[in-house]
């Protein structure tokens, strides 16, 4: 390559920067106050799937109780 290539190369990436983010802060903040609130959201959740869960094993237990029939237990 010639000097004239090597200006016009100089030219063409003078737009690009090789240097990292001066941002990197904020980019850790923002990834860690998503995080917290996915898990925030996934714990209120989660406490109401798992109360819907026991309030169906526990109308289930009473079906099988009013119908005579022994409530099944899963067995490993």
């Amino acid at each position: 390559m010639d000097q004239r290539d090597w200006e016009l190369l100089d030219k063409q990436l003078s737009g690009v920067s090789l240097s990292p983010p001066r941002n990197g802060g904020i980019i850790v903040l923002a990834f860690i106050a998503v995080f917290l609130t996915g898990t925030i959201v996934g714990g209120i959740l989660f406490a109401h799937d798992s109360k819907q869960a026991q309030t169906s094993r526990d109308a289930m237990a009473a079906i099988s109780l009013i119908n005579g029939v022994p409530p099944t237990t899963r067995q490993n």
